[in-house]
């Protein structure tokens, strides 16, 4: 790629904080792709160590915005108000790229118009790069919004590619959420509110796994999303019916957690809860099932 586009098909935008050791890598997985109409943007949140310098040798085929540190989702939102592609890619600054992601991403948005945004099955990988497991392809586009909060499911950000009409009629990534590390999954919610979203079920994505939230951590955000969501679909039959039962097995985990560290009578309040829910939403035999049981073996 010698020179960039001043109009290009696809901007990438990659949020960068203190990673010198990945990001060569990283950009590099970009510049082997076989589509070459692109722009690469980087928004380094505050970095304190090499990264800067690192990108500033790539010269004139990355775009470098330095801001306070502000979070990862202030990052994005800044790379997209810079960006000037028809279409976003999101990239991780860890992540890496099939050499044909792009490529056949574009194959999807140019052919199918009601798409707007399109994933790509992942390959985690650790901090080596070695591969872990399978390839994790659990996205299901005919139950939009029951996908993307089943057991927490989220796409990876950098699997997404999102058109730029699309991103600004859902209006970026929601700062507000992000200490709480929810704002990728909100954002996802809001894209499937609007749009229909596409799954290429090839590995195109690799995914370097960090450091995961302590557990009871993890499950207060779900609950918190729940609380979110509520409040926002709390007029759809449909989606609040979905979304009791989500709170239901919230309920029933969070019991099971808290009796697991001993705290039995918080526990069983957990349990309780979450079979009050049950009942309001009787079809869900699932949920009134697992909060009966363990609400039972807690008191052996």
């Amino acid at each position: 790629m010698s020179a960039v586009s001043a109009h290009p098909t696809v901007s990438v935008v990659i949020p960068l904080y203190n990673a010198q050791d990945v990001i060569w890598e990283t950009i590099h997985t970009v510049l082997k792709q076989t589509w070459k109409d692109y722009e690469i943007v980087v928004v380094d949140d505050g970095s304190h160590d090499d990264s800067g310098h690192i990108i500033k040798d790539f010269g004139e085929r990355v775009r470098y915005v330095r801001q306070e540190n502000g979070g990862v989702a202030k990052a994005r939102n800044r790379g997209f108000a810079e960006s000037k592609g028809e279409y976003i890619a999101l990239l991780d600054h860890d992540d890496l790229w099939d050499p044909a992601k792009i490529e056949k991403q574009i194959a999807v948005l140019d052919t199918r118009p009601e798409v707007g945004m399109v994933i790509s099955s992942v390959v985690h990988i650790d901090q080596d790069g070695k591969r872990l497991g399978g390839v994790d392809s659990p996205y299901k586009p005919d139950h939009e919004f029951a996908t993307l909060f089943v057991k927490n499911y989220q796409p990876t950000p950098s699997a997404a590619m999102i058109r730029r009409t699309v991103l600004q009629q859902v209006g970026g990534f929601d700062e507000r959420f992000h200490s709480a590390g929810l704002d990728d999954h909100e954002f996802w919610t809001r894209i499937a509110d609007v749009t229909e979203i596409a799954n290429i079920d090839e590995p195109l994505t690799f995914h370097r796994n960090r450091e995961t939230k302590p557990r009871e951590i993890a499950l207060r955000h779900r609950g918190l999303l729940i609380d979110i969501l509520m409040k926002r679909y709390g007029h759809d039959a449909r989606k609040r019916r979905y979304l009791l039962r989500q709170k239901a097995e919230y309920l029933a985990d969070m019991g099971k957690y808290a009796v697991g560290q001993g705290d039995f009578q918080q526990g069983r309040g957990y349990f309780l809860a979450g079979l009050g829910i049950s009942l309001l939403v009787s079809w869900n035999a699932k949920a009134l099932w697992r909060c009966l049981s363990r609400l039972v073996r807690s008191y052996i």
